[in-house]
């Protein structure tokens, strides 16, 4: 039995330079599109025919990248967006993400879409980590954070204004807690490190968190304040990706991109120092 796909990867171009900086706001409008070319599916909705939410994150997750390479990615510009989706891409679907071919938006806002490929995690990460297809799907032991992880929780304090902490002694509900919390949710292993760290590095300028738009401008969705952060994470073996966390997680918000030498030149991680 062939397998449904689950991924659709594209190329971006534009009249005007959309940086990694506006992955929220290109990523709604993608969505938009494809709700509306599936008329209304549930992989793009999230929401089952009676408009209940569906269980489990396995709806379409809308990523965006900067990629250096071919003359792209220079200056921190999107130039791929990956669409993900655990619960795969019907036939419907296929035809809606095959027909995307542009999104319009506020002050001449003007993007083109090339589908590259359908396939699963492995059609696009591969053994071959120096050729892969696309590095968010590449399995690695360490993954940094490439977009702000905004937390869904607000740290818990007692009446007393003291921090409540858990076994571990980390307060609950602080972001590092919420990322190991909400890894857990998503039936990762448990880390081994978790380390703040303050920027992602966008052509060749550290970009910190606080530079990305970080609330959607439409829906809703649980979020602890609009704060930004990021994380260097690590497990104790190499894990799947993609990895994407926290509140807009499934548009493009909370991303990890592996740490690995090919990742860090042509992708702009940071290295924790």
């Amino acid at each position: 039995m062939r397998l449904r796909p689950t991924v659709a990867r594209y190329a971006v171009t534009s009249k005007s330079l959309l940086y990694l900086t506006e992955t929220i706001v290109l990523a709604e409008k993608i969505h938009a599109a494809l709700v509306s070319l599936s008329n209304a599916s549930s992989v793009f909705t999230g929401c089952d025919n009676q408009g209940r939410p569906l269980q489990g994150n396995r709806h379409a997750h809308i990523f965006c990248e900067s990629n250096k390479g071919l003359g792209k990615g220079n200056d921190g510009e999107i130039t791929h967006t990956t669409i993900y989706a655990p619960m795969g891409f019907e036939s419907n679907d296929q035809k809606a993400l095959e027909d995307l071919s542009e999104v319009w938006g506020e002050n001449g806002l003007e993007i083109y879409v090339i589908l590259l490929r359908l396939g699963q995690p492995q059609d696009f990460g591969g053994p071959d980590r120096g050729h892969a297809l696309c590095p968010l799907l590449l399995k690695s032991q360490i993954w940094v954070s490439r977009t702000p992880f905004v937390p869904t929780r607000y740290p818990k304090v007692t009446r007393a204004g003291a921090a409540k902490v858990d076994a571990a002694g980390l307060q609950i509900g602080s972001p590092e807690h919420e990322i190991r919390r909400l890894l857990k949710l998503e039936h990762l292993p448990e880390p081994i490190l978790v380390d703040p760290i303050l920027y992602t590095i966008l052509g060749q300028l550290q970009t910190g968190w606080s530079s990305f738009r970080r609330l959607r401008c439409i829906g809703r969705g649980r979020r602890a304040g609009n704060c930004g952060y990021g994380f260097r994470i690590e497990f104790s073996q190499p894990v799947q990706g993609p990895i994407a966390i926290g509140y807009g997680a499934h548009f493009g918000m909370g991303l990890f991109v592996p740490q690995d030498e090919h990742c860090i030149q042509d992708m702009g991680c940071n290295k924790k120092e």
